[in-house]
């Protein structure tokens, strides 16, 4: 699919309809709002989008309960281009404050615009009317957490906003989520996201894709090894009306304690990639942290989008 297609559906989408909107079926969450479903942190998509029992301030785009792993103050900024110029990125700070956690994190979807073609009869290849067509989204999370003991709990307010060609709408939403450390090895998520909140454009209605998430992770030689770093992690997410999906990885890499250097290599694997995006099952990824700074890359094929290259980088305050 190019660009141009992806436009096209989305503009008749936003064609003018009867003052009642039309309502998508709303027992199935994947009908709209894809950049709430696309995975934009690379750490993430290279371990098959396993992110519910993530630390880090990225780990709010699954669990807001993930907000109070922020050591002191944690930025992080990534992007990546999908097709034909259109991009998809996200950005993200958090700041802790004994055992409170707040984090924002907003991320956005690009498909930048096409010509405007009117269908003559259907029959032939149309007339341009002179006009452009554009669409993109944008989503933002406010979370916060607390730390009690061994777990945490967050909550986060949703806002998700799009606009297709000169239509445009949002809708507001809640998540809430939960996280624990059953020993040094092993930590545990699980959150339910975009509660409530259906987004009007044009006429059309789509609900927002409700969506419960577990994930796990473990590391087998414990979190203070000096020098090899392995890390095995695990999600399942489900959206409304939608099969659920497994994805997980494995993350394996070498530490140098005197420059504080790490370099890691990621693998991982989604089931029922497929969706929209047509994304390939396995996925890539290196990592590379000297001091605060980290720099992570992620590949992934599509069918639709081609190769799909993700980079990030993220400061640590301590």
């Amino acid at each position: 699919m190019k660009r141009g297609h992806a436009l096209l559906a989305l503009a008749l989408a936003a064609a003018p309809a009867p003052a009642r909107a039309q309502t998508i079926d709303r027992s199935n969450g994947e009908a709209g709002a894809p950049i709430l479903q696309l995975t934009t942190t690379p750490r993430a998509a290279a371990l098959g989008g396993a992110l519910a029992a993530a630390a880090g301030v990225t780990s709010i785009f699954a669990n807001p309960a993930g907000a109070v792993t922020v050591q002191h103050f944690e930025a992080q900024l990534a992007g990546q281009t999908l097709f034909e110029g259109s991009k998809a990125g996200s950005m993200a700070l958090g700041v802790r404050r004994h055992a409170v956690g707040l984090a924002l994190g907003i991320r956005y979807l690009d498909l930048g615009s096409v010509d405007e073609v009117v269908c003559n009869a259907c029959g032939g290849r149309g007339t341009p009317t002179g006009q452009r067509l554009s669409a993109n989204e944008q989503a933002f999370a406010l979370a916060g957490a607390v730390e009690l003991g061994r777990a945490s709990v967050g909550a986060a307010l949703n806002y998700y906003a799009t606009t297709l060609a000169e239509a445009s709408g949002g809708a507001a939403s809640f998540s809430a989520g939960v996280r624990g450390r059953l020993s040094s090895k092993l930590v545990l998520g699980a959150s339910v996201q975009y509660l409530g909140g259906q987004v009007d454009v044009g006429g059309f209605g789509a609900p927002l894709p409700r969506t419960v998430r577990a994930g796990a992770e473990l590391r087998p030689l414990g979190p203070g090894h000096e020098r090899v770093h392995l890390l095995l992690a695990a999600d399942y997410a489900a959206v409304r009306g939608a099969p659920g999906r497994v994805g997980g990885g494995i993350e394996a890499g070498v530490a140098d304690p005197a420059t504080q250097l790490l370099a890691v290599a990621r693998l991982g694997y989604l089931s029922r990639a497929g969706g929209d995006f047509d994304q390939r099952p396995l996925t890539l990824g290196l990592g590379l942290r000297f001091h605060q700074v980290s720099l992570d890359y992620a590949y992934q094929g599509s069918e639709v989008l081609s190769s799909q290259h993700r980079l990030g980088l993220t400061f640590t305050g301590r």
